[in-house]
């Protein structure tokens, strides 16, 4: 008979059954709770991670605005570039060689292998190998195929001129952003506006965009048009650079305004830089806002205005210019003795001793007044990276206002100084210089701003402008003086030579071979179209503004006259406006220069010229005695001295003055005919 199961056993059995199901029933919870925690209380947590893990959002860059020149050539734009990026974690996974791979990408790259090792060897996911390639090196980066690297898309800023307006434009680093120049002075406007758009990466770590971006158009800069004209620019940075090799000097700068609107034409540094592959930070100093230097010679311009303006100075004053004039123990030479001479003889033969008997009229606080007004220690407003504003001290010392009367002991930038020109030409107002002549909308070409003139103040009469503009041809005209290398061809010019000595930062004075030269001016004289400033910083040899400065005023200033239309021999009138100025309106007519004021009996020099005033100048007459080559000497016996200036300025002629009272001879005599700018010796006695 048999036996039934064992009753151990099978309690046995059912326990282990038990116990497994007990096990199945304790993992079935566990991952219960598992799915209840990861689907439920972790779910929002948990999601955000996944989505970090294929989900991105990829920054669409804007394409940078253009600049152009004022007839819209194209300064600076941006063209479609690729860069390469790695990823070193894909490359050590995948590469059968890491170092290998680094070798073969640093080559088609032209990269330093050894240092672009060790920029891969930091650890980090994500390394530029270089952007912006050229097209021949994204296929050279194609065809290795190396796992990890990879090819990004982006724009690249490029200036189809070269080195046309470098200083001026400046340059975007990496990033897109302005650095220098323009291209940070406008980087608002020029940069745009990037946008994001949705993505997701797989697992072959290809980005597909889950929306679609928005227009290029739309997050472009926008258009920047300048009031530079490319052509007169070009002919401004040879001649500068013609002037700059040709005297050995170090550096250089010119600018073109008009004086009208204040619209900068043309601003040019010397030596000059390529945008499209700067080497140092130096290079793109641009020089005619940064610089300082103390002008010289051209701040004789102002100093003699200001004081005109002021009733200190009359134009029939004989200003004693026949020896060194002492002032607190020093003791001031001009090149050459000019004798007693009238404030015009003084402009164009450049006297120091002059000038600074005038500055004394002014005063300390009359002369600070008057170069202030001009601009003179306040920045002159274009808002270009690292604008200065020039030192304008207060002259406490006697001897300091008398230096500061013709040039030294002020700084003042290039642009300064032209702007302050500019006054002179512009009838006696100040304007504000403007780069900016329109930003357009890059969709539809709208108009979003419009640089406007902007006048700072006015610093002088009319009257005295027209005073100082024809003095100032003299500077040009006159046999002796300064400035007679500027004349173009055709035209007439005003303008004033300067030459300054350096400071010495050693020895604390000025250095005896190192001097700043310039010439600065405006042409037509009789209806200004364009005022024109040339600066050459240490030349070699021949030091003189109107020798090293004069000759490429007068190459940029006859390409602007042409370029303007500008007639030969006379003021503009009639001719119609250049495109490059059409903002400016009609060429403007200087105003005709008011009759010598009677000298008033406080400032007479003696009881026999309280009352004289100059003979009346019968202009035919002077026209027929006036040729092109030459003017008949007037006839001064008797006249005071005082006459006899003003006559002689009257015919742009010079006196040379000796003695004192009324005029008892003259050489050459009455009716002889002269060239103009000659001097006229007279000899004067007291009546008897």
């Amino acid at each position: 008979m048999r036996a039934g199961p064992d009753p151990r056993a099978t309690r046995w059995i059912v326990l282990r059954i038990g116990l497994v199901g007990l096990a199945f029933l304790a993992g079935f919870g566990g991952l219960a709770w598992r799915a209840v925690q990861l689907q439920v209380v972790q779910r929002d947590k948990l999601s955000s991670e996944a989505r970090d893990q294929y989900l991105r959002q990829f920054v669409m860059k804007p394409r940078r605005g253009a600049v152009t020149d004022r007839n819209g050539v194209l300064l600076a734009g941006s063209a479609d570039a690729e860069s390469v990026f790695i990823d070193p974690e894909v490359l050590a996974d995948k590469a059968a060689s890491m170092p290998a791979a680094i070798r073969q990408l640093a080559g088609v790259l032209g990269l330093d292998p050894k240092a672009f090792g060790k920029k891969v060897d930091r650890g980090a996911r994500f390394v530029w190998a270089k952007r912006r390639i050229s097209p021949a090196e994204a296929g050279a980066v194609r065809r290795l195929s190396l796992p990890g690297v990879s090819l990004v898309s982006e724009t690249r800023r490029y200036y189809p001129k070269v080195t046309l307006a470098g200083q001026l434009l400046g340059v975007t680093g990496d990033e897109g952003s302005g650095l220098d120049g323009l291209e940070l002075a406008l980087d608002d406007l020029l940069r745009g506006e990037s946008s994001r758009v949705p993505s997701q990466k797989d697992g072959a770590h290809r980005v597909a965009l889950l929306d679609a971006p928005g227009s290029a158009r739309g997050r472009e800069g926008a258009r920047v048009e300048l009031t530079i004209d490319q052509g007169l620019q070009l002919a401004t940075e040879r001649a500068l650079a013609a002037a700059v090799r040709g005297s050995h000097a170090l550096s250089g700068v010119a600018l073109a305004l008009d004086p009208a609107t204040g619209e900068v034409l043309a601003m040019a540094s010397d030596p000059p830089v390529n945008p499209n592959a700067v080497q140092s930070g130096q290079e793109l100093r641009n020089r005619a806002v940064t610089d300082a230097f103390e002008p010289g010679s051209t701040i004789k311009t102002f100093t003699i205005a200001g004081a005109l303006e002021r009733g200190v100075l009359k134009a029939g004053d004989a200003i004693d210019c026949s020896a060194g004039y002492t002032v607190g123990g020093h003791v001031i030479h001009d090149h050459k003795a000019l004798g007693w001479v009238g404030p015009a003889r003084v402009l164009a033969a450049s006297s120091n001793v002059g000038a600074a008997r005038i500055g004394a009229r002014l005063g300390k606080q009359g002369l600070s007044e008057v170069l202030a007004s001009f601009g003179f220690g306040e920045r002159a407003g274009v808002d270009l990276p690292g604008e200065r504003r020039g030192q304008l001290p207060f002259p406490k010392a006697d001897i300091t206002l008398a230096t500061q009367s013709f040039g030294q002991g002020l700084t003042a930038t290039p642009l300064q100084v032209v702007a302050a020109m500019g006054a002179i030409a512009n009838g006696g107002t100040l304007m504000r210089p403007v780069l900016v002549k329109r930003v357009l909308d890059p969709a539809d070409g709208s108009v979003l701003d419009q640089g406007a003139p902007t006048p700072v103040r006015r610093v002088i009469s009319a009257t005295t402008a027209a005073t100082m503009s024809r003095w100032l041809t003299g500077v040009v005209e006159d046999a002796d003086g300064t400035g007679k290398r500027a004349r173009p061809d055709g035209w007439r010019v005003a303008g004033k030579t300067g030459t300054a000595q350096k400071s010495d930062p050693v020895s604390g004075g000025y250095s005896a071979d190192r001097h700043f030269s310039s010439f600065v001016g405006f042409a037509p004289a009789e209806s200004p179209r364009v005022v024109i400033g040339v600066f050459i910083d240490e030349p070699k040899g021949e030091i003189y503004g109107g020798e090293v400065a004069a000759p490429p005023f007068r190459e940029i200033a006859e390409y602007a006259l042409k370029m303007l239309g500008v007639p030969t021999d006379g003021p503009p009138a009639g001719a119609p406006p250049s495109p490059a100025l059409a903002a400016a309106g009609p060429p403007r007519q200087a105003a005709p220069p008011s009759p010598p004021p009677r000298t008033p009996a406080s400032a007479a020099a003696s009881p026999d010229e309280e009352l004289a005033g100059p003979p009346p100048v019968d202009v035919a007459a002077r026209r027929v005695a006036g040729t092109s080559a030459g003017v008949a000497v007037p006839a001064l016996g008797g006249l005071p001295a005082r006459a006899a200036i003003r006559t002689l300025e009257a015919l742009d002629l010079g006196a040379d003055l000796t003695g004192s009272g009324r005029v008892v001879s003259q050489a050459p005599a009455p009716g002889r005919v002269v060239d103009r700018g000659a001097r006229v010796k007279i000899t004067l006695a007291p009546p008897g």
